[in-house]
């Protein structure tokens, strides 16, 4: 598996090519936005896309799970779509996600999609935020913490390649905040020149494109 190791906080941090955060010593991954079931969810609404998204996002973490020492996992918010996410997830489906809360540690940090009255009782802990050795883990960015890891805005960037555009999702990272990737299908993205990202980010700044498997840098001015 691509990855890129950075500095963040004084502590070493790996930003994988499919858009897990993993931290080395602690033996956590961090992923946001996963969104179960949004395939489903806009299927009932007659557009038809594949509803194969939350297998598809399942199999990928439990790949990584498999191939890293996992003690915990702090998920960044919206877990599920929307509250009938879990009605409409295939067995298997199930059977994977129920399989991993089993034997790992996980966390979620409640978002803007979650429903508590739907996932109280299924094996996580749910809070706001995590922090660990002065770093925050949220949904949203931190305002009283120095150091902030979140999610919510779903990142992307556009490359150029062969004289054609490409979207593609990335991390965002500064000295102070690191902005995480959407990890499930189908979750879309905002640029990262829009004003709600940029407004977040001081003047020199490193983008992670996500491409294909690989994991690039760019060091990025305003």
């Amino acid at each position: 598996m691509h990855y890129k190791d950075v500095i963040f906080a004084n502590e070493k941090f790996s930003f994988f090519a499919n858009g897990e955060l993993y931290w080395p010593s602690k033996k956590t991954l961090i992923i946001s936005d996963l969104h179960f079931e949004k395939g489903s969810f806009f299927s009932e609404s007659n557009q038809y896309i594949p509803p194969f998204d939350t297998i598809e996002t399942l199999r990928q973490l439990s790949n990584f799970i498999n191939n890293h020492p996992v003690e915990k996992i702090i998920f960044l918010g919206d877990l599920i779509h929307d509250k009938f996410a879990f009605q409409r997830m295939a067995t298997k489906s199930k059977e994977l996600f129920f399989k991993i809360l089993e034997n790992i540690d996980c966390t979620l940090t409640v978002g803007n999609h979650d429903n508590i009255r739907f996932l109280k009782d299924i094996g996580l802990n749910l809070t706001n935020k995590v922090v660990i050795d002065g770093i925050c883990f949220s949904h949203y960015p931190s305002i009283n913490q120095t150091f902030s890891v979140f999610g919510h805005f779903h990142p992307k960037v556009k490359l150029i390649i062969n004289s054609r555009g490409i979207w593609v999702a990335c991390f965002v990272l500064n000295t102070e905040r690191i902005l995480m990737p959407s990890y499930g299908y189908y979750t879309g993205g905002l640029s990262i020149k829009s004003a709600q990202i940029k407004k977040l980010f001081k003047a020199q700044y490193e983008i992670f494109p996500l491409a294909k498997e690989k994991i690039y840098k760019l060091s990025l001015k305003k």
